[in-house]
């Protein structure tokens, strides 16, 4: 795969049905009312034949599904226009540990290495009903039609496209029932669907794995983009929450990715659109179970980049929810990076946002609540990091409402200086 993988969890009536009661307690006190979305990296991809890698002490089950493939550009399509924007399908194996909350990005569950096979496209007119088969071990464990889907591949694209646009390659997964098959060690996981290429996977001890799949060193935005929610006390409390007691990592895909002197939309009817400063660090060699006093030596460089977020959007579900997160243009970063030699301590930098030249938000880097190191440590005990993957490492306190007109600017002391301007929807068009 070329492009991103992005999932929808919640979209099978066993799903809803096996939620709604905590759905309608706190802290979620309402079923969703949008596609829960979320993103398969690309350390979680492997093809045919490969390893799934099992991590020790841990449930991990097998989530058989079917990907949409993208086959051109696609941004706001209609529903009835789906079809003209889809290469094909392939089956996929979107790999879990178990599901215990949708409220907070699931991470450590989702995105580990391995987790998510993919077949080979097939060009199927359809799959709205699918009969999907799991065999472990040559014995069938588990199947499902696609006619059980609250949405349909057409209508997940159109709904995702409304926010994000889509390029050739990128993949759709459409979804899984609320039961999954438990797999082990030494199982042969094999997904099976009228008209498909069987998809195959052993699952081994990821002790057993002694080389991982690597990446070639790519300029941002091509390597995987995470980002950190709540990482400075004062922000959390300034958005009344308690201080995380691990890192809120989630992903950002890169049709989020603007750069210097760009400019960014502000959708019609919201009342809240607010900026973020933050310090990107660059991974610059593969990190996997790196310690936190080794981390530095896996750091690149650093960059700057404004994090925007439409507060309307959000629900209490995988949150920071794509929709807020992850719309297009609205996160612009700049295209240099700052050495790390040239910043000696990046755990004491100055973050400032100016609005038509005025102060907004101040803030330093040495109030982090996750510094740089415990979070290269701790995001690669479950994942590989690859050379020019970047994390995102928080904003502090100090966000306001922007309005189409405003110039922002983001600072970051030593590192840079990124100017972006917020237009309406119809300037942008």
């Amino acid at each position: 795969m070329k492009g991103t993988v992005f999932a929808v969890a919640l979209n099978h009536r066993s799903q809803i049905d096996a939620w709604h009661h905590a759905f309608q307690q706190a802290p979620y006190k309402t079923a969703p009312k949008t596609a829960v979305w979320f993103i398969k990296p690309r350390n979680t991809i492997i093809g045919n034949g490969e390893a799934i890698p099992y991590p020790q002490g841990e449930t991990v089950q097998s989530g058989a599904t079917v990907a949409l493939i993208v086959g051109k550009t696609a941004s706001k399509v209609r529903e009835e226009d789906a079809a003209q924007y889809i290469a094909g399908y392939a089956l996929a194996n979107e790999v879990s540990l178990p599901e215990e909350s949708f409220y907070r990005p699931a991470i450590k569950a989702k995105c580990r290495d391995g987790f998510c096979p993919l077949g080979e496209t097939v060009a199927l007119k359809d799959v709205d009903n699918l009969t999907i088969i799991t065999e472990i071990n040559g014995r069938e464990a588990d199947s499902w039609n696609t006619s059980d889907l609250q949405r349909s591949a057409a209508q997940l694209l159109s709904a995702l496209s409304e926010f994000a646009t889509l390029n050739p390659g990128d993949a759709i997964l459409i979804g899984t029932p609320q039961s999954r098959t438990e797999i082990q060690p030494g199982d042969q996981v094999r997904i099976l669907a009228k008209g498909f290429p069987a998809l195959e996977n052993p699952v081994v001890d990821e002790r057993d794995i002694t080389t991982r799949k690597t990446f070639p060193p790519q300029p941002h935005p091509h390597g995987t983009l995470l980002a950190l929610g709540l990482n400075y006390a004062d922000h959390a409390s300034e958005l009344e929450f308690k201080p995380p007691e691990e890192p809120l990592v989630f992903l950002k895909a890169p049709n989020t990715l603007t750069g210097d002197n760009q400019t960014s939309v502000r959708p019609n009817n919201i009342e809240y659109m607010h900026y973020e400063a933050e310090l990107v660090v660059v991974i610059g060699k593969q990190a996997r179970n790196v310690s936190e006093a080794d981390a530095m030596d896996y750091v690149a460089g650093y960059t700057v980049c404004n994090d925007y977020a439409i507060r309307d959007y959000l629900e209490n579900y995988y949150r920071p929810n794509l929709r807020v997160k992850s719309r297009d243009g609205l996160t612009p970063m700049l295209s240099t990076i700052v050495p790390k030699d040239a910043i000696p301590d990046p755990q004491n930098l100055t973050l400032r946002t100016f609005v038509n030249g005025e102060l907004r938000q101040q803030g330093t880097t040495a109030d982090l609540i996750f510094s740089v190191p415990v979070l290269i440590a701790y995001l690669s005990e479950f994942m590989t990091l690859n050379p020019g993957d970047m994390i995102a490492t928080g904003t502090p306190k100090g966000l306001s409402d922007v309005v189409p007109g405003d110039e922002v600017v983001v600072e970051v002391e030593g590192v840079g200086r990124l100017v972006n301007r917020i237009v309406s929807e119809e300037t942008a068009k």
